[in-house]
């Protein structure tokens, strides 16, 4: 259904800056504590001891955009997203373009490996319901070199769909299928396909069998309005690999960073059967 070629406020009080510089790793992490002052002193024993790591920073428009996955104390990824900052929204291409942010190695259990960001000047098909300038953000969980192995000939391979017990409840497949990428399915619930404005939307994507990423999609104007939401995702009866798979995902504004973030969270591990 589309053409091939397709952000916590770090700043928690002036009184624990230097603690919260001294916490920041050459890694690129920092922890997401809670941090109170008794007497002065730093009380972390109600502290909550996430960590998130972020991908180096790729331009688009006039900013910036970074993927990013939050850890818990076991290593488990319990949210993974993407941050673009405010900037970018402006003098973004006029052709299509995508970039590829790798996830650190090694962190959150390595389930998520990277995201995609697709920037559609004109959207995409079908135009009557896409057809306006989008965001794709797809969260993959399988090697970059694995999508790139989806030619276009491989069509036993696209065509080699989940089983139902795999499948969210009220999705379906979308039409055809995109090499480099996967085969979409869509939400029936969602109000788009019903005569409504596009305005975000939530996708699942597969290839091969399985479920390999997921697809919040949003337009520029969306965000203009510097969104705050969480919304549920359906899930399917059965999931066919390990893996922490989301609950609901979120498109929101951060005022303090002046960036958006697109993510997926509440991420609950499942056993695969």
């Amino acid at each position: 259904m589309k053409r091939t070629h397709k952000v916590l406020a770090l700043l928690l009080a002036a009184g624990v800056f230097s603690f919260l510089q001294a916490c920041q790793k050459d890694d690129g992490s920092i922890s997401s504590s809670d941090i109170n002052l008794k007497n002065g002193v730093a009380d972390v024993s109600n502290a909550n001891p996430d960590l998130t790591f972020y991908s180096s920073a790729r331009h688009i428009g006039n900013g910036q955009a970074r993927a990013w996955v939050t850890e818990n104390r076991d290593g488990e990824p319990t949210s993974v997203g993407l941050s673009i900052s405010a900037g970018a929204l402006n003098n973004l291409p006029k052709d299509m373009t995508g970039v590829v942010l790798e996830l650190p190695k090694g962190k959150g259990k390595n389930f998520y490996t990277f995201v995609m960001l697709d920037w559609n000047p004109q959207g995409h098909e079908p135009p009557q319901i896409y057809g306006l300038p989008h965001f794709d953000v797809h969260f993959y969980i399988i090697p970059d070199e694995e999508r790139l192995a989806m030619l276009p000939d491989k069509v036993a391979e696209f065509e080699n769909l989940p089983a139902q017990e795999y499948v969210p409840a009220g999705y379906f497949r979308g039409p055809g299928f995109v090499p480099f990428m996967g085969v979409h399915w869509l939400d029936g619930a969602s109000p788009e396909l019903h005569g409504a404005t596009f305005t975000k939307t939530f996708i699942w994507g597969s290839y091969d069998g399985e479920f390999v990423f997921w697809e919040p999609m949003l337009t520029r104007d969306y965000l203009l309005t510097r969104p705050d939401e969480v919304i549920v995702i359906p899930q399917p009866a059965a999931f066919k690999r390990d893996g922490w798979y989301p609950t609901r995902y979120e498109i929101s504004y951060s005022k303090a960073g002046n960036e958006f973030i697109v993510a997926l969270r509440d991420l609950q591990f499942r056993q695969g059967q």
